[in-house]
């Protein structure tokens, strides 16, 4: 019977007439490239931008347009906006995994794969999108293997990339921080998912941090004499405990940044360094070449578990790679202090990974798929 109601959606959805109209599905809801479309679409002669959205009733990150509403996932209405929309940007699955030439759809996935994703670790079928994006040739080619194996990719950078170039004084007074405080995030990507499909990579470490011997007391004295704050906020994907605060040091999530009205790339955009381990925001990051600390202490069991789209992936290591609490200070001292000895290398990645390094990835998208005015 499920089969039966699936191809007729299939059926439905291919005989729909196709109007001047725009769905975005993404996950998290507030994910940068959402907002970074949303404000863009308002410029575009579409008559009606529909944001799919788990909870509606959430208060919004930024003032959506007049052309804009928010819309349940999974709802009878939803599904009707996304039958009539000729346009479906999404970075998850979404309705169907297969689009009618009248759609422009565009996969606009969640970041360059330098873990191993898509058919490289399941036979999960893929989604037949018009295009995909990318933000070079060089991970093109990784997500046309992987994720993509029909239709176009686009190296014209993400949507959510744009959103990196913020005001920094902006963010930090949302965060409600002085001007002359260092801002840093730590950014890593789970071990153990608590959603979507169960798995485990590399070893859950039991805390925030992925780092088994980090006292978190230790790290937030650390910081205080350095006049630095850090931002902890683990991988949706991940399990978390709630929100913690020490006085330079905290525990935040996606609900923590909305309520200071912040995105996450935004928030990223002011700080002066990112800790992280294989995440993509690592890629991400190198378009404000600034300092990357790679706190990965279990890196030879997650290449066991998990394993990389490139090797050796000590290549693709855009700074210093720490395993421990003393290994983490002894690299935020030095960076902190001013010493950042990881340029070259940071650049070699940057041109592997970037075609564009401004803040024009919406508009490219836009010129090609024929929505600027």
């Amino acid at each position: 019977m499920n089969e039966f109601f699936r191809k007729l959606a299939g059926v439905i959805y291919r005989i729909t007439p196709k109007l001047n109209h725009a769905v975005i599905w993404a996950w998290p809801d507030t994910e940068d490239s959402v907002i970074a479309l949303e404000r863009a679409l308002q410029e575009t002669p579409l008559r009606q931008i529909t944001i799919l959205v788990s909870e509606p009733n959430a208060p919004p990150i930024w003032s959506t347009g007049t052309k804009t509403s928010r819309v349940r996932k999974n709802s009878p209405i939803g599904w009707l906006r996304f039958c009539f929309a000729r346009y479906v940007f999404f970075t998850h699955p979404c309705f169907t995994r297969e689009f009618p030439p009248n759609v422009v759809s565009v996969n606009l996935w969640h970041g360059m794969p330098i873990k191993k994703i898509g058919s490289m670790i399941a036979n999960d079928p893929v989604i037949l999108s018009r295009y995909t994006l990318a933000t070079s040739p060089f991970w093109g080619k990784i997500i046309q293997r992987t994720i993509s194996p029909g239709g176009t990719v686009l190296p014209f950078g993400l949507p959510r990339n744009d959103r990196l170039f913020s005001d920094r004084a902006s963010v930090l007074e949302k965060l409600g921080l002085p001007g002359g405080v260092k801002l840093l995030a730590w950014l890593p990507t789970y071990r153990k998912s608590v959603r979507g499909l169960p798995r485990t990579d590399g070893i859950d470490a039991g805390n925030v941090f992925g780092m088994p011997d980090l006292d978190t007391d230790t790290l937030n004295a650390f910081l205080k004499t350095r006049n630095s704050v850090l931002l902890v906020k683990p991988h949706p994907m991940a399990a978390f405990g709630g929100v913690r605060k020490w006085s330079n040091l905290l525990a935040v999530d996606d609900d923590w940044l909305r309520e200071r009205s912040l995105s996450l790339y935004e928030m990223l955009g002011a700080t002066d360094l990112l800790i992280s381990d294989i995440s993509s925001v690592v890629i991400d990051y190198l378009l404000l070449d600034r300092p990357v600390i790679h706190a990965f202490p279990d890196l030879t069991e997650y290449a066991d578990s998990r394993g990389f789209t490139v090797e050796p992936i000590e290549d693709y290591f855009v700074g210093p790679v720490v395993s421990d609490q003393l290994g983490l200070f002894e690299a935020l001292d030095s960076v902190i202090s001013g010493g950042d000895t990881e340029t070259s290398r940071r650049n070699r990645v940057k041109s592997l990974s970037h075609s564009h390094t401004d803040a024009g990835s919406t508009r490219r998208l836009f010129a090609e798929i024929g929505l600027l005015k």
